[in-house]
């Protein structure tokens, strides 16, 4: 039930950046390309949150990946305590698509804020990149 779940999210994904674009097409912003520091920011962030989500990508299907110790803690996982591997799975695909989702909300905002059109398309396309590499996968599929 859970991968058909996260193939309809996954498939769904491209309607928001539809409403993104016809939102900032409807706002009538004047293009202003020139780079400002506030462009710069907002392109490290989408950067690195776009980075974060397809390094981690395919990890969250693999079984060693739940045995480290920090994943654990962030998991909320204790020693004694062995949580539902599927639910994990699945909350960690959502919140990697909601990484690639917030590199397309920079990309949004900035051109909302400023008119930089170079910069929101290259973070929408890097919010793409994101959601390419976050295919859902059997965890049986990844499995070490």
């Amino acid at each position: 039930m859970k991968d058909k779940l996260s193939k309809l999210i996954w498939c769904g994904y491209p309607l928001s950046k539809l409403i993104y674009a016809f939102i900032a097409y409807s706002y009538h912003r004047e293009i202003n390309n020139s780079f400002e520091i506030i462009n710069l920011l907002f392109l490290l962030i989408g950067i690195f949150i776009c980075f974060i989500s397809i390094l981690l990508s395919k990890k969250i299907y693999q079984k060693t990946f739940y045995d480290n110790k920090i994943v654990k803690l962030l998991l909320g996982q204790n020693k004694d305590q062995e949580s539902n591997k599927e639910a994990a799975i699945f909350n960690l695909f959502v919140m990697l698509l909601g990484l690639a989702e917030s590199t397309a909300l920079f990309g949004f905002i900035q051109y909302i804020i400023t008119g930089n059109l170079i910069t929101g398309i290259f973070l929408f396309v890097l919010s793409f990149v994101a959601w390419a590499f976050n295919y859902p996968g059997n965890q049986e599929d990844h499995e070490e």
